[in-house]
């Protein structure tokens, strides 16, 4: 009142007038104390907005609303239009009675408009409420709809964790129907051992600061079905306050489709690893720039690098020059899209500097925007094929050119050009005769001066492979194959005869060898050498192989043109057979046929003193009881069936048995024959009637090709552990071209005139050995000829048994 009185100038609201004075409780009050006090009053009211009468002003209600919009109006209206009434009659505008009228009409005016006013508020209120609701009832059908249909589980829980939803996701997944779940423990849903701890997690969220968090993030989560399987699930949980409480919204999904996949999934992992791991053939992530990403085991073992060396290159600093650009090729078709794939054979440089030969299969695989992210490479190792393929087109050429000459030491030659350079740098072939001695040896080199060390070693010493120590003739004793991939410096000193014979034998720098039998039929044939020098290659099991089928087939050429030089023997044979037959065993048929028509002519008186026919008869019986046991000796030894009786025998009475025997020819002759013999000394182990019929052949030899006044000398001495025997002449002599076949059955010198058979010495070299002895000849033209052979001699009376030959 008292701002009022200051308002419109009326002293009676805030003096002491009697008028307002005399009122209860009424103090007359200053304008500045006036507005102070409307201020605290406001300030009183406005501290407690929720508390009293403020509680209808501020309120979010329909009422609450009405009042902040009319009580501005209720108070400002009658105030302004009071004013203006008192300004107007003060002014003397009008009286008393219109300035009531007017303050009347100005506030029912301002209460119509004021009332419109909020009508017009009031409906727009309405409309925006029912479209609230709508828009509500639209959301909530449609979160209706979406938690009924959603697959994972929704379960709402108040404070007390008692379930107040229950979804139809939730429905399938537990067991339970909405009916009987409503209003339960959420623990009924959780194992007996978990329900502890997952409601004590519960609570510290509800006190917690956070509105959401994922469940399960330090264990994971476990669920009980009505069943009562547990299976596992993950879930996230919210909160949110209505009406002052708290809700608590749990969306939950079955994880065991997702575990199991996860496992098959971790399974399929773990399987490609494994594969990747330790598959065969090498395999590789390959970036597009050519670095390797990732490698296997089998790669570092093909390329002979570590992992973490050869991830460390590219592919182009592994890949043999010649190859890199087919390979770069491919890869560029393959980044353009032309191809989605690739395969070739190329060559790897491994870490020791070999080639390896691969076979690479490359794709590139893609990232989601078709941008390439890497190479994935399969490298299988096909050196060993390739090698084995050269290997087949070698042996299938080495057939051909074998079989082009039946001549033995031609396919000697043969082998030797089909080994060098092909399997070795050099190589040496030992072919040995029936008694196992070198009948021939063939070298060959790749290198013009390594080729003239080997002639020249070869030329120089005889290269006999039964030397004590020498692995050649361990390799033809025990008939296996030797290899030595490194070559040990030892084996020179062993094999070397004199010093000379080392320094050539190291310049030939010997660094892998391979020494393998020649075996053909049962019979060992001679040996094959393989050497390797200037090439650095080293021998290896296959290598042995190769050659090993080499030196059989080898063996079988050398074989067969050996059978085919006996068979071109035995025909020559069969012919001097019937030459013999046909010739020398006419003569005394002759003889006896003649003597007998002349016995049969003459008168028995006569044939009682002249006995001459007879004699005849019974020399050419005994020229040809000879010359058919001759042949039979010859037969048997060519058979291998010979044999003889050894005892121990003194050798000065076979001596003059023999020279006996012949004195009466060599008297016939003029010729001086001669002999000497210890009269006491070893005794030798012999047959005694083939003993005399080898002397008896050398001796007849002797005298038929020594001229008259000439002299045959035979002698015995001991030398060493054996007795040599020799029968010496002064006749022509052999030619030095016909001393390798003196011993050959039916051989004689053509260009002289036939005399014999031709198998008195064929026969003394095959009994000569039976005796195991042996027997040679030394001749000088237009001096003579010596021709000696030794027997064992007999120590003990112990090795008086006899043996066979």
């Amino acid at each position: 009142m008292a701002l009022l009185g200051y308002a419109y100038l009326v002293e009676a609201l805030f003096t002491s007038e009697r008028l307002i004075s005399s009122l209860p409780f009424f103090t007359p009050i200053a304008v500045h104390t006036a507005f102070a006090f409307l201020m605290l009053s406001l300030g009183i009211l406005f501290a407690r907005p929720d508390r009293g009468v403020m509680r209808w002003v501020t309120g979010d209600d329909a009422g609450s609303f009405m009042a902040r919009r009319l009580l501005p109006a209720a108070i400002l209206v009658p105030a302004v239009g009071g004013g203006l009434r008192i300004l107007g009659e003060r002014l003397g505008l009008y009286g008393t009675a219109v300035g009531v009228a007017i303050f009347v009409v100005i506030t029912t005016l301002s209460l119509l408009l004021l009332i419109v006013w909020n009508a017009a508020a009031l409906q727009r209120i309405d409309v925006r409420r029912r479209e609230l609701e709508q828009g509500y009832r639209l959301s909530e059908a449609r979160l209706s709809a979406i938690v009924s249909s959603a697959a994972d589980a929704i379960i709402s829980v108040d404070e007390q964790q008692r379930i107040t939803l229950f979804n139809e996701g939730a429905e399938r997944i537990f067991g339970y129907s909405t009916r009987e779940i409503l209003g339960q423990p959420l623990e009924i849903l959780l194992p007996a051992r978990l329900r502890e701890i997952h409601g004590q997690h519960i609570r510290n969220f509800a006190a917690g600061p956070q509105t959401a968090r994922q469940m399960g993030e330090r264990l994971p989560i476990s669920c009980l079905r009505r069943s009562g399987k547990e299976f596992p699930a993950e879930a996230s949980i919210s909160k949110i306050a209505v009406g002052g409480r708290q809700l608590f919204t749990i969306i939950l999904r079955d994880n065991t489709e997702n575990r199991r996949a996860g496992e098959v999934l971790r399974e399929s992992e773990e399987r490609f690893r494994t594969a990747y791991e330790n598959a065969p053939i090498g395999m590789a992530l390959v970036g597009v720039d050519g670095l390797f990403l990732n490698v296997n085991r089998s790669l570092c073992e093909i390329v002979g690098y570590s992992e973490e060396e050869i991830l460390s290159k590219t592919f182009q600093d592994i890949t043999y020059t010649e190859d890199l650009e087919e390979d770069l090729a491919n890869v560029r078709r393959l980044l353009q899209g032309d191809i989605r794939s690739y395969q070739l054979e190329k060559r790897y440089i491994h870490k020791k500097g070999h080639l390896v030969t691969c076979l690479l299969t490359v794709s590139l695989v893609h990232d989601s925007r078709g941008q390439p992210l890497y190479f994935i490479s399969q490298v299988q190792d096909i050196s060993e094929r390739k090698r084995l393929e050269q290997d087949w087109r070698f042996l299938a050429d080495v057939g051909p050119q074998l079989a082009v000459s039946l001549d033995p030491q031609a396919t000697l030659a043969t082998v030797a050009r089909l080994v060098v350079p092909a399997l070795a740098d050099w190589c040496v072939i030992d072919l040995l005769d029936d008694e196992g001695r070198v009948a021939a040896v063939e070298g060959a080199a790749a290198s013009v001066e390594k080729q003239r060390i080997l002639q020249e070693m070869l030329t120089r010493y005889s290269h006999d492979p039964a030397r004590h120590g020498h692995i050649v003739a361990k390799v033809l004793r025990t008939r296996e194959s030797a290899l030595l991939p490194e070559f040990p410096q030892t084996v020179l000193n062993e094999a070397a005869e004199d010093e000379g014979h080392l320094v050539l034998l190291r310049q030939l720098q010997p660094v892998s060898c391979m020494v393998v039998p020649l075996l053909a039929r049962g019979h060992t044939l001679g040996a094959l050498i393989l050497a390797t020098s200037e090439s650095g290659r080293r021998y290896d099991a296959r290598s042995l192989m190769l050659a090993e089928e080499l030196a059989r087939r080898a063996a079988l050429a050398v074989e067969n043109a050996r059978l085919f030089k006996m068979s071109e023997q035995a025909t020559r044979t069969r012919d001097e057979v019937l030459r013999i037959v046909a010739h020398d065993l006419r003569t005394p048929l002759q003889a006896i046929s003649l003597s007998a028509q002349t016995l049969l002519r003459r008168l028995p008186a006569e044939s009682l003193t002249d006995t001459r026919p007879l004699d005849t008869i019974q020399k050419a019986v005994s020229r040809s009881t000879r010359l058919i046991q001759d042949l039979l000796d010859v037969a048997r030894m060519e058979a291998g069936r010979i044999s003889v009786e050894s005892h121990p025998e003194k050798a000065a009475p076979l001596i003059k048995e023999v020279l006996e025997l012949h004195r009466a020819l060599a008297e016939a002759k003029s010729i001086q024959l001669t002999g000497s013999a210890p009269e006491e000394g070893a005794l030798i182990l012999a047959d005694r009637d083939r003993l005399i019929q080898i002397l008896s052949n050398l001796v007849g030899n002797a005298l038929k090709f020594t001229p008259e006044g000439g002299q045959v000398t035979l002698r015995v001495e001991r030398v060493g552990d054996t007795m040599r025997f020799s029968v010496g002449d002064t006749g022509p002599g052999i030619p030095a071209e016909s001393l390798p076949h003196i011993f050959e059955p039916f051989w004689q010198a053509r260009a002289s005139r036939k005399e014999g058979a031709g198998l008195g010495l064929a026969i003394v070299k095959g009994l000569v050995e039976s005796h195991d002895g042996q027997v040679w000849v030394e001749s000088k033209p237009g001096v003579g000829s010596t021709f000696f052979f030794t027997l064992p001699i007999v120590s003990t009376a112990k090795e008086h048994a006899a043996r066979p030959g």
